[in-house]
């Protein structure tokens, strides 16, 4: 539930507003204080997010976001008329997601990454059955769980088994499982992704039975774009969604991809009329911007955004900090995993670091208990955004040394301001048309 003393305070200024105009002005001043602490004096380290463009940004407020647009691309497919050039639009987009992944059919049109997690479980399973997915102590997400687009479909969740030794798919016990259960779709989505999943051995597993693999590649799809990490659907999954945001580095909202054209029908019928109506053009057309800035510039970003995040976590085990998974070279995408335990729990270690400007989440790891009061004991990093912003291994020895810092017990308001002229030196987007590649 939203924090009862938040509403309240919102409600005491628009008591004092002496119009609604003023209203609007409180509105205005929240947004403007947010881009001046976030966008200007923070490290922003999670994995979740990454600044677009300032093309793309320019989009996002356009005319063409004021149209309404219900129904499929074609004069004959819409609601409305006067589409023509919303069509066109639309296309470009369609054509360009389609290039982006190497795919046959892409649909643009989902509002977030966890709505398009909705369209495929809707499209591909019915209620009552049964799926697999990864639980949330190895990485899974609520998006793929019972409390999540599975369940609202009335979908029965059962655990994908994982080794807690390394974090890998127990592969001879998913089977064992997998074959007793019979489960019509195995949904790979998650949160903490840090290396390939064996999307071919699971598929060559299900396929006995007619099961469906389903990967949710939210946070990996510009990794993917780039090819820089698995294609999962030329390994076997029969539908891929992800988020447009996160790594491939657009405006917030869902992407579906898939190969086989039996599912067309059921993805786009869902998409709608059932769960999308208008679907906000001017996100369309700075979607479609980004995905042409990743055809030109993913490959050369994403490789810097695994390197920094490799180096990242290599600065961090060297000063002390538990960063998971060193055997396995940490990872392979832009994501680490810190133990918190040190300073606390992940959610007190993440407050900390928010206190000297620097930004990221808790995370569960394999050993906690999620359902317990402060049970998470690690941290997420993300280098999505530090890369955009021009920096580079150099750079993440200076983070490390200062999140080592503070969770190590510095006052976080001596950091704060470090943090923020540090930040203030790579105020540049690069991997865009605008500025190109960073300069060094």
């Amino acid at each position: 539930m939203h924090d009862v003393f938040s509403l309240e305070g919102a409600a005491s200024l628009l008591k004092a507003a002496d119009s609604y105009a003023d209203a609007a002005e409180l509105v205005r001043a929240a947004v403007n204080r947010n881009a001046q602490w976030r966008g200007q004096e923070c490290l922003n380290l999670v994995a979740a997010e990454s600044p677009t463009s300032l093309a793309a940004r320019a989009l996002l407020s356009s005319e063409i976001g004021t149209r309404a647009s219900g129904g499929h691309i074609g004069k004959s497919n819409r609601f409305f008329a006067g589409m023509r050039f919303i069509d066109e639009l639309e296309s470009l987009c369609v054509e360009l997601l389609k290039k982006s992944f190497r795919v046959r059919y892409a649909d643009h049109r989902l509002m977030g990454g966890m709505a398009a997690t909705l369209v495929a479980y809707t499209a591909l399973a019915r209620p009552g059955d049964t799926v697999m997915t990864a639980p949330l102590p190895m990485g899974g997400d609520t998006s793929n769980r019972t409390n999540g687009p599975p369940g609202v479909r009335g979908l029965r969740v059962i655990d994908i088994p994982y080794s807690k030794k390394d974090g890998t798919i127990d592969l001879d016990e998913f089977a064992a499982i997998a074959r007793k259960e019979r489960p019509a779709v195995i949904g790979l989505g998650m949160t903490l992704t840090l290396f390939p999943l064996p999307v071919r051995e699971i598929k060559e597993i299900v396929s006995a039975w007619g099961g469906l693999v389903y990967f949710d590649g939210a946070h990996q799809l510009g990794l993917i774009s780039a090819g820089l990490f698995q294609d999962p659907l030329k390994e076997g999954a029969d539908v891929m969604t992800g988020s447009s945001g996160k790594t491939f580095s657009g405006p917030q909202g869902g992407i579906i991809c898939w190969d086989d054209g039996q599912f067309s029908e059921r993805i786009t019928d869902t998409i709608f009329p059932v769960l999308t109506g208008s679907h906000q053009i001017n996100r369309v057309a700075a979607l479609a911007v980004a995905a042409s800035e990743m055809l030109e510039f993913g490959p050369a970003y994403m490789r810097q955004v695994v390197a920094n995040a490799q180096a990242l976590a290599g600065f961090l085990d060297e000063r002390g900090m538990k960063v998971l998974y060193g055997d396995r070279g940490y990872t392979r995408t832009h994501q680490i995993v810190v133990d918190s335990t040190p300073a606390g729990s992940g959610r007190e270690a993440v407050h900390r670091l928010e206190a000297a400007n620097i930004i990221c989440n808790e995370m569960p790891l394999p050993w906690d208990d999620v359902e317990a009061e402060g049970g998470e004991t690690g941290i997420r990093l993300g280098t999505v955004e530090v890369t955009r912003r021009g920096m580079g291994v150099p750079e993440m020895e200076w983070i490390a040394e200062q999140i080592s810092r503070v969770l190590r017990g510095e006052e976080p308001s001596a950091s704060a301001r470090k943090i923020a002229d540090f930040v203030s030196q790579f105020d540049t987007i690069y991997y865009c048309h605008e500025h190109g590649l960073p300069p060094r």
